[in-house]
């Protein structure tokens, strides 16, 4: 390593720790490629897995005995409606009329007619048959 320099020589750190860097022995390289080809996969890793599958399964059930999945999706279902309603206007546009003006002075609405009652069978002092059986509690 250079600690003093000519001004005109331009400072290039990467290149000066590159080749300073040490390099591991040979020995050491092939020992750990030994023990990377014996190992190969680990059993934990594959462990992992299923035990996150499992795990996923157990959740998706207990969601399903509780009607949780239908909640997830209409709740979805109308995050898509909402979506598109804001996305795509409609070619319909409502123009509503109201105001506390049109309220406060709005036309009467027209009075309901009664109906007068019909005579019938029960009219006359006759007792009238029962639809459904008096309740025994």
């Amino acid at each position: 390593m250079r600690y003093w320099r000519k001004r005109h020589e331009a400072f290039d750190l990467e290149a000066e720790l590159r080749t300073s860097r040490p390099e591991p022995a040979p020995e050491l390289i092939s020992r750990l490629e030994a023990r990377a080809r014996d190992h190969g996969r680990s059993r934990a890793g594959s462990l992992r897995v299923a035990f996150v599958g499992a795990l996923t399964a157990v959740m998706v059930l207990a969601l399903a005995s509780v009607g949780g999945v239908g909640y997830a999706s209409s709740a979805a279902e109308d995050a898509a409606v909402s979506v598109k309603r804001v996305v795509s206007p409609s070619d319909v546009i409502s123009v509503i009329d109201r105001s506390s003006a049109s309220d406060q002075y709005k036309k009467p609405a027209k009075k309901k007619k009664v109906k007068a009652k019909k005579k019938g069978k029960g009219a006359k002092g006759k007792v009238k048959a029962r639809i459904r059986p008096p309740f025994t509690g």
